[in-house]
């Protein structure tokens, strides 16, 4: 009966271990690559797309840090709640919010009553059925006002402050609303327009009542910048109906 020296046997346990190495090389490149861009807590961080409530929702280019995630399951709905923000500098340049909603009886959703306001920059409504279809989006400056009481806000302005990071008073974007008898999806896009046009000096930041309808027409300057908006918000639209009509699907 043979047997195997012990410097062949080294050399056989030290090409297992390399041919184990390399797999395990292999298998973290994959998986990586596989992986969605998805952070599941505060401060981690996405890129290109990120997963909420069993959808794929899309980011504008950049590294987006999430400040806020919510999961609740109740009894008739399961809800869904994500925020990301994009750093430039010690400002948060951009901030996205996303909500999902599934209904577990399918019974749809009420109207959503923010599908227009006389606010908005511009909205559009296809449809906003009691419980069935329903489909708008809008440009719109949005509040981020210390005093909101929401825990959406409560989590961006904790996140701002313990980075210290310059929080915009005011976001200005688009925002989606899709949904029908089984699930529901809001995506929201909002822009710093403190980056974008410098405030008056007495003033020095931005207000929500700045950037809305009124305000943009009395203003050629915010009135250009709104209506590239416009123009980004219809480009992006087809990605938010692809995200909305493919779990639609399943």
């Amino acid at each position: 009966m043979g047997h195997v020296s012990f410097w062949s046997f080294s050399r056989l346990l030290r090409d297992g271990c390399r041919i184990w190495l390399v797999t395990a090389f292999i298998l973290a490149i994959v998986w990586m690559t596989l992986r969605p861009a998805f952070a599941i807590e505060a401060g981690q961080t996405a890129t290109g797309s990120v997963e909420i409530g069993g959808k794929t929702l899309p980011l504008p280019p950049g590294e987006w840090t999430v400040y806020f995630k919510l999961d609740e399951n109740g009894e008739k709905f399961s809800n869904s709640k994500l925020g990301l923000v994009l750093i430039k500098g010690n400002t948060i340049r951009q901030a996205v919010y996303f909500r999902t909603s599934t209904s577990k009886k399918s019974a749809g959703f009420r109207p959503y009553e923010q599908c227009a306001q006389p606010y908005y920059f511009h909205s559009e409504t296809a449809l906003n059925q009691v419980g069935g279809k329903q489909d708008c989006w809008h440009v719109l400056a949005e509040t981020l006002a210390p005093n909101e009481p929401s825990d959406r806000q409560k989590a961006i302005t904790e996140f701002a402050r313990s980075r210290d990071l310059f929080l915009p008073l005011a976001l200005v974007g688009t925002r989606y609303h899709r949904a029908d008898q089984k699930t529901l999806l809001q995506a929201t896009y909002g822009w710093t327009p403190d980056l974008i046009l410098k405030a008056p000096e007495a003033q020095k930041v931005w207000r929500f009542q700045d950037w809305t309808a009124e305000a943009a027409a009395s203003d050629p300057r915010k009135n250009i910048v709104m209506s590239k908006f416009k123009r980004w918000g219809e480009e992006w639209r087809p990605k938010i109906e692809a995200a909305f009509s493919e779990t639609a699907a399943q």
